[in-house]
């Protein structure tokens, strides 16, 4: 009998591009090989077929863009084959992929519609008089566009995610304009040969994914900057006196992990840097629970795993999940569960160096939090009199001013300015 195989959910609302078929019409498949990788703006997740069978007909090709319940390929399967839902396999040695969730039409491959049975084309054949897909209208919103401006393909009455991308592919291949998330229509690049040798590589997946995100946000939040440096002298005595006790548990106390405690004690104070903006809606939405995501370098691009219910936890635990989790993401195997559901953005560099950062917020967050080198400064004690050497950290947050204010802003900086310079008051 034949058996369709069906692209399963990524994530809520989640697509992705085809980046690895291994197989071929003809092979013999057996349950839980895995056929495909999908690429993600999160993870290249490996996909994996649900029954034994023959592959009879791959319906996508390398590069499509795929979204839940595709249709993948068809195989041939025993009678007695029924197949259960179809699971998505966490990444093993696939490098994965991340960045801020949201995508805008850097490269854009149309889609597979979503499977439906269009109804009768209307008369005029226009956008007011056609039905529009569920997915077709998230991906107008994420992208700025104005549904009523897409029109469907000819000989349908809906609008579907295809419909969506050709739009935009068309407003950015004819200069006519782009949605407001992307920015101003593209220009085209000089001849740089004229000046001397050049070599052209393809960009990777996590570089073009991380170039939608950043220009998404950059081009939908208005974005301000604070920027406050805090007395960490006492916090890494405090740090290389414990190190030993954390390395015991299986953890690493950094100062990243002290900064993760230290961020979340301060948000259940200041929940709107917890919280994202709706605009549909004009509402903010404040989040009960605080997941501290945290920017992780590699060589395959920057990760942003996030630690659950950091709240909750104390420093140990924190150190030991940091471990882990950052020692996944090095090693490729970064998973859908450990990127989602981020609250608020740390990104440290301290160990790099540099003495000032600004970095994006990573939407749909409301905030995040750029750490760079500590240094030795001299600091003026008023009880003595005299200037003493202090290890000194910068830190800038950068916030959406359509959520947060400056006073708010500040206010942060100071409560966790005091937190680093006074451990005890994470406690109070």
């Amino acid at each position: 009998m034949a058996y369709e195989f069906k692209l399963p959910s990524l994530g809520d609302g989640v697509s992705g591009k085809v980046t690895e078929i291994l197989v071929k019409p003809g092979d013999k498949v057996t349950k839980e090989q895995v056929v495909l990788v999908v690429g993600t703006d999160k993870v290249d997740a490996e996909m994996p077929v649900d029954v034994d069978g023959i592959v009879e007909e791959i319906l996508v090709k390398k590069g499509d863009e795929v979204t839940e319940g595709a249709l993948i390929m068809r195989l041939q399967v025993a009678a007695s084959g029924a197949a259960p839902a179809p699971v998505a396999v966490p990444p093993e040695s696939t490098p994965a992929v991340s960045a801020p969730t949201v995508s805008v039409p850097a490269v854009v491959t149309p889609a597979p519609p979503v499977a439906a049975t269009p109804p009768p084309a209307t008369a005029d054949n226009n956008a007011a008089a056609a039905r529009v897909s569920p997915l077709a209208r998230k991906r107008a919103r994420e992208l700025g566009i104005n549904i009523s401006d897409v029109r469907p393909a000819e000989g349908s009455a809906r609008i579907s995610y295809r419909d969506v991308v050709a739009f935009v592919k068309q407003k950015m291949d004819t200069g006519s304009g782009a949605p407001s998330g992307s920015g101003m229509a593209r220009k085209p690049l000089p001849d740089f040969s004229k000046f001397g040798a050049t070599e052209r590589k393809a960009q990777t997946n996590v570089g073009i994914k991380t170039a939608e995100a950043m220009a998404y946000s950059t081009n939908t939040i208005p974005h301000a900057w604070i920027t406050e440096k805090a007395d960490i002298t006492k916090v890494e005595a405090l740090r290389q006196q414990y190190k030993d006790q954390v390395k015991a548990a299986g953890g690493s106390l950094t100062m990243t992990a002290i900064l993760t405690k230290a961020v979340a004690s301060v948000l259940r104070n200041m929940p709107q840097f917890n919280a994202s903006l709706d605009v549909e809606t004009n509402e903010v939405i404040y989040k009960k629970y605080i997941n501290i995501g945290i920017a992780v370098d590699t060589p395959n691009g920057l990760f942003v795993p996030n630690i659950k219910n950091a709240d909750q936890k104390g420093l140990s635990q924190i150190s030991v999940e940091l471990s882990e989790v950052t020692g996944r993401t090095k090693a490729g195997k970064i998973t859908m569960p450990d990127i989602q559901g981020g609250t608020f953005t740390i990104s440290n560099i301290g160990g790099i160096g540099g003495t000032n950062m600004l970095s994006i917020v990573n939407w749909p967050e409301v905030a995040i939090l750029s750490i760079v080198a500590a240094q030795m400064e001299p600091v003026w004690n008023a009880t003595t009199q005299a200037f003493e050497p202090r290890l000194m950290m910068p830190m800038t947050i950068g916030w959406d001013h359509r959520v947060i204010n400056g006073g708010d802003a500040a206010r942060f900086l100071v409560a966790l300015k005091n937190m680093l310079e006074e451990p005890f008051l994470a406690l109070l």
